[in-house]
């Protein structure tokens, strides 16, 4: 089962998620070692946990670290299983730079990439959007991060209109943005259900939540599927168990615990 570049990401992804009865994106963030070794770990860790994800994320940490050569025969290996790719690069600077990265990201194979609301549209984050959906590429936005720091921007509450004195949280307006700009998923911290929750009365059905800090940063799978989490970002659960295969099934297991 290749995957389809022409059909939407977020189709490719619900398709390989149904398939292996999984929400669980692996995250392979190796970067202890030379890039010959690191090809070797990434492949081992997605070999032994393939049959338990449906996506693969990577760092920009790991890209760096492994060369872009090595990386898209990478790409092409986890294609060839039928898995989307996501690189995690929280793009935030002027739409030059970000058409430019993501020009990037899309030559060597990604299908998905995540942006930072902060950006801004115009002179932000527009000319990547119509970029990477013109090519069928992914784009989730940063609407809440996973660790405790994250409350210092995407928690703030600020005055979105100069002519209310009502302040707002950063959050709520950034899943607006998600829904408005026609985002493919919105990227939420497992670590605060209740923001999940309140996010998801925003983006509804039309932008899928995906949810990093299980098990580690002290996120659980039970509490974020309840509140609303589509798919779960999980990294050192999963690549720092003594059974990289074990975790990976036993955590797929309770992300679709309640599909059944």
């Amino acid at each position: 089962m290749r995957q389809n570049r022409r059909k939407p990401f977020k189709e490719r992804i619900l398709r390989s998620s149904r398939s292996n009865k999984s929400r669980i994106i692996l995250a392979i963030d190796v970067n202890d070692g030379g890039p010959r070794e690191l090809t070797h770990q990434a492949i081992d860790l997605f070999e032994q946990t393939r049959h338990s994800i449906c996506a693969v994320k990577l760092g920009r940490q790991t890209i760096l670290r492994i060369g872009p050569e090595r990386i898209s025969q990478l790409l092409k290996k986890i294609h060839g299983h039928g898995f989307t790719t996501i690189i995690d690069d929280k793009l935030n600077d002027i739409d030059e730079t970000n058409a430019a990265i993501t020009r990037a990201y899309l030559n060597l194979g990604f299908d998905a990439i995540t942006v930072n609301p902060f950006a801004g549209w115009k002179g932000g984050l527009e000319t990547t959007f119509k970029l990477a959906h013109e090519h069928g590429m992914g784009l989730l936005a940063l609407v809440y991060m996973s660790h405790p720091g994250a409350s210092e921007g995407y928690g703030q509450q600020v005055l979105s209109n100069p002519r209310s004195r009502k302040a707002r949280n950063e959050f709520e307006i950034f899943a607006e943005k998600a829904v408005k700009w026609k985002a493919d998923g919105a990227v939420v911290g497992a670590t605060r259900p209740s923001i999940i929750r309140s996010v998801k009365k925003i983006l509804g059905t039309s932008v899928p939540i995906f949810s990093p800090g299980i098990g580690t940063q002290g996120g659980e799978i039970a509490w974020s599927l309840k509140a609303g989490t589509d798919y779960f970002i999980i990294g050192r659960s999963i690549t720092k168990a003594q059974n990289p295969r074990k975790a990976a099934d036993e955590l797929a297991k309770a992300s679709v615990i309640l599909d059944d």
